[in-house]
Formats: structure tokens, sequence, C-alpha cells
């Protein structure tokens, strides 16, 4: 399933292999940052290049000439959870975002979480600004595309809160 829908993105998994360096160098002042683990940090990272590789880099690495700005506004809608679990398109998306919510959810005190979760939250809209900023990349601004990034986060985010304890009493333990 995944190898499908990865193989209109020929440069996901090298940008993915690419985006290990910035998070291999800067996980521990990112978790500084968060006051969290510098796991965290490096999830948050990892995920946030995730992210701009699976939605950012041109498909098929082609630039569109003659591209135009579009955006799909209607039909946006949040997605029940058996209609997450049905497409596969929709799954990656949520394999995409969710990273981010999880690392996000377990930032070290409330307000830097609620902060980090409030940017988790704005990146699908502003990876879809950039879809109609630049139409150059062959990406379509699509409002459903937002409510599946969101719902990413969101899934990532409960999971963290919900982990959050077991993560953080690993990570200690781990310290010791």
């Amino acid at each position: 399933m995944i190898s499908a829908v990865l193989g209109g993105m020929p440069m996901f998994w090298p940008g993915l292999l690419l985006s290990l360096v910035p998070a291999a160098l800067l996980n521990r002042p990112v978790g500084r940052l968060l006051r969290a683990h510098w796991v965290v940090g490096f999830v948050l990272l990892l995920g946030l290049g995730g992210v701009v590789v699976a939605t950012l880099l041109p498909e098929a690495f082609r630039l569109s000439e003659g591209a135009v700005r579009h955006c799909a506004v209607e039909g946006g809608r949040p997605r029940s959870p058996g209609e997450l679990l049905r497409v596969r398109h929709i799954g990656l998306k949520l394999a995409t975002y969710a990273p981010v919510g999880f690392a996000a959810a377990l930032a070290g005190t409330r307000r830097r979480a609620a902060a980090a979760l409030l940017g988790a939250a704005v990146l699908p809209f502003a990876v879809s600004v950039v879809h109609y900023a630049l139409p150059a990349i062959g990406r379509v601004c699509d409002v459903q595309d937002v409510w599946d990034g969101v719902q990413g986060v969101a899934l990532g985010a409960v999971l963290g809160l919900v982990a959050g304890p077991l993560v953080r009493a690993a990570a200690r333990a781990w310290i010791a």
C-alpha cells in the first residue's frame, strides 16, 4: 500500500533520509526549547521533515509548467474513524502528520505543549498556503487535505497525551 502511494514520489525516501541530518543535529536544542527529552526533539524534527518531503516536494520531481493557482474549498469535512481506516491515501496523510502531533503533545510544560500543538495544528494550513502560492510545484491546495492533516495532528496528539507518562518514565529510566 505505502509503496504504491510513494511510487509517485521518488524523492520521498532520499528526502526523509536527508531530514535525518537536521533531526540528528538539532534534536537537543529543540528538546531544551520544548523542555522535553532530546528524543521528543528528534521525533518532532523528523516528523516535520516527513511533512515537507511528502507535501512540498514537486510530485514526480518535475516542475509543472503553466501551472495555475487553484484551491479546492468545497466539500472539506472531518472524516469518520471508519473512513480514516479504509482509504489508503488518508492513512498516509495521518502517518505524515501524526508524529508532529505526538511530539508536540510531549513538550515539557503545559504551556509549551499547548504552543507546540497550536503550531502543529497550523502546519496543514501552512502547507496548503504554500501549495497555492507556488503552483509550479504541481500540488493543489485542497481543504480536505487540511482537514486530513489536522486530524493526523490530533491523532498524534491524543497518542502523545495517552503515552506521555509511559514515555517520560522510559526517558527517565534511560537517562539514569
